[in-house]
């Protein structure tokens, strides 16, 4: 299994690829660099994605740019806009989005209406909680490739 992940947090990367380490998978740490792969390669059999992503990736001596807390609905828009059905798993570690307005669960049932073609569902990664986590990831693929 090819598999692209949209991820900037340096933590939940490590263990991301610790839990991939027998596919074949690309990191890239931003929007446009996410999206750009996304756009230039077609062989992706599934995407981990992360929510709140930078715009950029870092430099060596910056943050990176104008951090997006709903990147990853925009690239989910993207892929859509373009036809680029990559069947995604939002994997995020925040419960609440919009200053507390909208819950995890919330955010998740608007995904699938609005991306529910290729949107395949939400983790929420709790490092405590390593192997809850790594569970309803393995469950979500299951349910990818067995349809």
């Amino acid at each position: 299994m090819k598999v692209l992940i949209i991820e900037d947090d340096k933590i939940k990367i490590e263990k991301l690829t610790s839990f991939f380490s027998s596919h074949d998978f690309e990191i890239k740490e931003s929007y446009h660099s996410g999206i750009k792969e996304l756009l230039t390669k077609n062989d992706y059999d599934i995407l981990i994605l992360d929510m709140s992503i930078p715009l950029w990736e870092r430099g060596n001596n910056d943050i990176g740019g104008n951090f997006e807390q709903f990147g990853g609905v925009n690239i989910l828009r993207e892929m859509k806009r373009r036809n680029k059905l990559v069947p995604t798993i939002l994997v995020t570690m925040f419960d609440v989005f919009a200053n507390g307005k909208l819950t995890f669960s919330q955010l998740n049932e608007d995904l699938l209406n609005r991306f529910g073609d290729f949107y395949k569902g939400a983790v929420f990664y709790n490092a405590s909680e390593e192997d809850k986590w790594k569970a309803d990831l393995e469950q979500r693929i299951n349910f990818i490739s067995n349809q």
